[in-house]
């Protein structure tokens, strides 16, 4: 198996029936795994079923509260066979070309952490027919913006949509903190902690990813949860916390 994409699932319906209606449609699982874990009080009834028609792998994290979406993501990597595990947020569909693409620059060297970007569409759901226009008209990502790309330019704060991490050296250094709770800084830690000493993020514009949009979710990204991860995040950087960023 060359690449196992891993999903966090909560009560988004009407975004897993777009991604897997682009999956049906890509045709990609016959060279990669999809493993859905649904972290949430109780398994949604018939989902398991429904993931299975499709062909792709279904588990359950019960998660009561907030959204611990490290942690499911570990379970995730634990469930994982493929040489790379991406991390494919719920909300976010490849364009055209993209995977495919992304797991060929990710095979070139192991040296190199390769992510893509995301564009960010005012729509909840999408006929993934209709995706080239749709990226016509979505908007630039925050992680894009005056503000966090300072941030990464001058701080070596580290960024990318869907890094093609290799499995094993994930493993090696334990997947994700799960210090962090709900939303933010997550992503950013584990690629810093990823890359160490020698290695490189790279950031491909040839890999477009659509961001579809959704309303805050309750008990995910308040500003206490923010504020916590942020503080963690810092701490372990040894630096003076920063306020909250746009990416």
């Amino acid at each position: 198996m060359e690449l196992s994409l891993v999903t966090i699932y909560r009560r988004r319906a009407h975004h897993l029936q777009t991604l897997l209606q682009w999956w049906q449609q890509a045709g990609y699982h016959t060279h990669y795994e999809w493993i859905v874990v649904e972290a949430d009080t109780r398994p949604t009834p018939g989902l398991a079923q429904t993931l299975q028609q499709h062909q792709v792998r279904y588990d359950f994290l019960p998660n009561r509260g907030t959204l611990h979406k490290t942690r499911a993501l570990n379970r995730g990597l634990q469930l994982a066979q493929g040489r790379y595990a991406a991390p494919l947020d719920v909300d976010l569909i490849p364009s055209g070309e993209t995977l495919a693409c992304h797991h060929h620059l990710a095979t070139l060297s192991d040296e190199l952490l390769i992510t893509g970007y995301r564009l960010m569409s005012p729509q909840t759901e999408l006929d993934v027919t209709q995706l080239p226009p749709a990226i016509e008209q979505a908007a630039i990502a925050p992680e894009d913006q005056p503000t966090a790309l300072r941030k990464h330019l001058l701080r070596g704060e580290k960024f990318g949509v869907m890094p093609f991490f290799c499995r094993q050296r994930l493993l090696d250094i334990q997947g994700w903190d799960e210090a962090f709770i709900g939303w933010g800084a997550e992503d950013q830690d584990l690629i810093e902690r990823y890359l160490g000493q020698g290695r490189t993020l790279c950031r491909s514009p040839r890999l477009v990813y659509l961001h579809l949009h959704h309303e805050a979710e309750p008990q995910w990204r308040e500003a206490e949860t923010v504020a916590s991860n942020r503080q963690t995040y810092y701490q372990k950087r040894q630096e003076p916390i920063s306020p909250s960023p746009e990416a």
